[in-house]
């Protein structure tokens, strides 16, 4: 593994230069009152970190000062245990959080430069990482939200599956699963590479032992769910509590669009951002999977497409698309689709992207929904 390349050096800068223009914007913009759980119990807080801790980022400070309850279980553990960790070394919670967050922010855009490398030129990998960088909803990556440490772990297995080295692929994605539900999928990834690779032992049940690390780490936290609440899948069913239930993806889909018009200020610019990533994901999954000009291994399409669709099946009420558009930030497969694309078309992406990305930025530091 090398050290961090210009590419991600320049990436990483471009995005924080971003997030950086975007804080100093935010002064500008109209204000918005809080809305949804604030943990009361950060306060008072230093301006410059108070405006990065929105939203989620409270359920996360919350927990890790004053443990789980019914109604947290739903966030899983892993950025809530690092938080914990750093605070007992005498760092408050919310800038132990930032701190966590932002490291691991730079850590997603080597490890994902290291992992595109094996299969894509540099040139790729290059544009890659800056449509990673503007993402409009990237700024997730500088809050106290599990998204930089999620797309690391994951990254991080794949680049170990693809080398061969299980032990190390089993236990990044473990560590994903317990930042995530959606990193148990991580299973299907590393059954499908493990096979694929005919050298292997494929036989001896002792190799395959890795493999398993990922459903072994959501049984433990299953184990810890039914042990706080006498309920193993808490995190599932609690999730009535915040308004999700189950619908098909394509229902979802439709009941957003007409919303995307609706001028209400609990759930836009959200709304209206969901839809369009949403849609120009699937495009972008779609044109990836069927046309034979654009090149990527079959696996990342695999867990492309699962981390794409099983968001799409949780939904609510007044927000079809609830929150598709900060989950649909790990699907690594589209930044290597727009680092495929005409030099024209991406130029023209990457310019709305940058400009979306800046003003929501901005909007969620003044508690706008986003995502």
């Amino acid at each position: 593994m090398k050290f961090p390349s210009k590419t991600v050096w320049f990436a990483f800068l471009i995005h924080t230069l971003i997030i950086f223009i975007s804080y100093r914007l935010a002064d500008y913009l109209p204000s918005h009152p809080p809305i949804g759980f604030v943990d009361q119990s950060l306060y008072p807080m230093p301006p410059f970190i108070e405006k990065l801790i929105r939203w989620d980022a409270h359920w996360y400070t919350y927990a890790a000062g004053h443990g789980y309850d019914a109604k947290s279980i739903v966030f899983f553990p892993m950025l809530i245990i690092l938080i914990k960790g750093l605070s007992y070394l005498g760092l408050p919670i919310p800038f132990a959080g930032l701190l966590l967050c932002n490291v691991f922010a730079f850590i997603s855009f080597w490890i994902m430069d290291i992992t595109f490398r094996l299969d894509f030129s540099p040139e790729q990998v290059h544009y890659s990482l800056l449509s990673y960088a503007l993402m409009p909803t990237s700024f997730f990556l500088n809050s106290i939200y599990t998204e930089s440490l999620f797309i690391t772990f994951s990254l991080f297995c794949i680049y170990f599956s693809r080398k061969g080295l299980w032990w190390y692929s089993g236990v990044a994605g473990a560590l994903a699963t317990l930042t995530r539900n959606l990193g148990i999928f991580l299973f299907i990834f590393l059954l499908y590479e493990f096979f694929k690779k005919k050298s292997l032992p494929t036989n001896s049940l002792p190799a395959m032992i890795p493999l398993f690390l990922p459903p072994i780490a959501l049984s433990c936290f299953m184990l810890y769910n039914f042990y706080l609440l006498d309920n193993p899948i808490a995190f599932i069913t609690t999730q009535q509590d915040w308004g999700r239930h189950f619908e098909l993806p394509w229902h979802n889909i439709a009941a957003n669009i007409p919303m995307t018009f609706f001028n209400d200020p609990y759930s836009q610019p959200g709304l209206a951002l969901d839809t369009f990533l949403t849609v120009s994901s699937l495009i972008g999954l779609c044109l990836l999977t069927f046309l034979p000009q654009f090149k990527i291994p079959t696996s990342y399409l695999l867990i492309g497409w699962l981390w794409f669709l099983i968001p799409l099946c949780s939904t609510a009420p007044s927000l079809p698309l609830y929150s598709v558009s900060r989950f649909i930030l790990p699907i690594f497969p589209l930044y290597l689709f727009f680092g495929q694309i005409s030099r024209k078309s991406y130029y023209c992406y990457l310019a709305i992207s940058a400009s979306v990305l800046l003003v929501c930025t901005s909007l969620f530091m003044n508690w706008y929904w986003i995502g």
